[in-house]
């Protein structure tokens, strides 16, 4: 005989190998989207910790500013940039209630900067932390914590209190 079709167990075979293929494929990408934002949150935690050194040096104001529209933030010594930042792709800045100005008509305005011994504060003079929370596209999500007083800056999975 001279069949030239495939058999029942040569399909099921391709359709496993298939199968486990797409598999691995989605779950190879489930990690790099959580692999991207865990290196975001590490390169902005690493930022504001560099802000807050540049601050404790004593030459200028730096200030850290985040940008929602763009996905990006800058460091800004008074008016000229000190470095611009741009995030991965599929990384989203979601929210920070980082307030410099402390005017409460018109919310946070997304600037975070420190006095000479590294606290966290205000325009005003006042000591005062925040947070940011990023998130990916598969909506996981990670916030970097500035703790008010002692400016420690800290990733977590979980909201701060």
């Amino acid at each position: 005989m001279d069949n030239k079709g495939f058999t029942l167990l040569e399909t099921m075979v391709v359709l496993v190998i298939t199968t486990i293929f797409v598999f691995f494929a989605f779950a190879t990408d489930k990690h790099l989207n959580s692999q991207k934002l865990n290196a975001a949150a590490a390169m902005i935690a690493e930022d504001i910790r560099l802000t807050q050194q540049l601050n404790m040096k004593q030459d200028g104001l730096y200030t850290i500013i985040f940008d929602f529209v763009n996905e990006r933030y800058y460091i800004r010594k008074h008016m000229v940039i000190y470095k611009k930042v741009n995030l991965p792709g599929g990384i989203d800045l979601v929210y920070t209630n980082f307030d410099f100005d402390n005017n409460p008509h018109n919310g946070p305005d997304h600037r975070l900067s420190f006095n000479t011994r590294g606290e966290p504060i205000r325009a005003n003079g006042v000591l005062i932390g925040g947070h940011l929370s990023l998130k990916d596209n598969d909506g996981n999500t990670l916030y970097v914590i500035v703790a008010s007083i002692t400016g420690r800056v800290r990733i977590d999975t979980s909201p701060p209190p």
